[in-house]
């Protein structure tokens, strides 16, 4: 596993940069920060990685990855994102832990399979998270460092055996301040319905949900 430290409110390096395009070319899984815990990734245009890392996770194929952008352009090439509602929660909480469902425009970036009509993404408050999509010209998945059912990782020291002896690149920005994962919110229903409650409290939604449906919390 190589390993770069690295400044989570600074953007990627140039060799942080290249190593993780080599990594993802390859079809490689990457651990790096966000402003909430370690995520993992691949490249979301590789079947054989996105496999990859459903297998690792243990995770089941219908529970779908989450992804972060590095800005709002990258969002619009993948999901539809417009309406008053939309376009109002985006402005006031992103960059931050909110991700939103919205609906896919984009499945022909994406590898083969079953991504279903929606995608879950957010723009992190995390610098170099954002600047690592940006370098990677697409948005990447972002689905917690560990194995499913196991506690997800605020500190490169807490990822599991299994994850360090399976993951290609680590993007060790030290342990991160507490927090709670990213809070999720579905926009393609009606009403809108938080599907998950995290950083962002639901009281701070209300303002622009009214008193949504309220789903389970837990890790990506």
């Amino acid at each position: 596993m190589e390993r770069f430290q690295a400044d989570q409110n600074a953007s990627p390096d140039a060799e942080l940069r290249r190593a993780v395009a080599r990594v993802l070319e390859r079809s490689g899984v990457i651990a790096f920060p966000t402003e909430t815990l370690y995520a993992l990734s691949v490249h979301p245009g590789k079947a054989a990685a996105v496999d990859r890392l459903f297998r690792l996770k243990k995770r089941s194929e219908s529970h779908r990855l989450p992804f972060v952008a590095g800005d709002v352009n990258q969002v619009r090439r993948y999901v539809r994102l417009e309406g008053p509602l939309a376009e109002a929660l985006a402005a006031r909480f992103w960059p931050g832990p909110l991700t939103l469902v919205l609906p896919l425009i984009a499945a022909h970036l994406l590898a083969p399979g079953d991504w279903g009509q929606t995608l879950a993404l957010r723009i992190p408050a995390c610098r170099l998270a954002r600047g690592l999509a940006l370098h990677a010209g697409m948005p990447l998945p972002a689905t917690s460092a560990n194995v499913t059912g196991e506690a997800p990782a605020s500190d490169p020291e807490e990822l599991s055996q299994t994850l360090r002896e399976s993951i290609d690149l680590l993007v060790d920005a030290g342990r991160l301040p507490p927090s709670l994962p990213s809070t999720v919110v579905d926009l393609t229903g009606r009403p809108p319905r938080i599907l998950r409650t995290g950083a962002i409290a639901e009281a701070e939604l209300e303002p622009y949900l009214g008193r949504a449906g309220q789903g389970p919390s837990g890790a990506d």
